[in-house]
């Protein structure tokens, strides 16, 4: 994972241990610009666009710069 940093809270998860509810966080060059919440067996669920709305994804759509538990 490329570092980045998505605030304070929570607790740094390794991207090998990740468990339903941990939340994925995407640089988008100036900052976090995307956020996904891992809900197991590989999947993120997050908003995609406009059209698309509220999907669920592969877990490596795109490459998390950090992730987080919040449990």
């Amino acid at each position: 994972i490329a570092s980045c940093t998505p605030g304070a809270g929570g607790t740094a998860v390794d991207m090998s241990n990740l468990q339903p509810g941990d939340l994925l966080f995407y640089d988008n060059g100036s900052g976090i610009g995307h956020v996904s919440m891992y809900i197991g067996n590989g999947q993120v669920v997050h908003a995609s666009n406009e059209q698309t709305g509220i999907i669920v994804s592969s877990v490596d759509y795109r490459t998390a710069c950090a992730a987080r538990s919040y449990f």
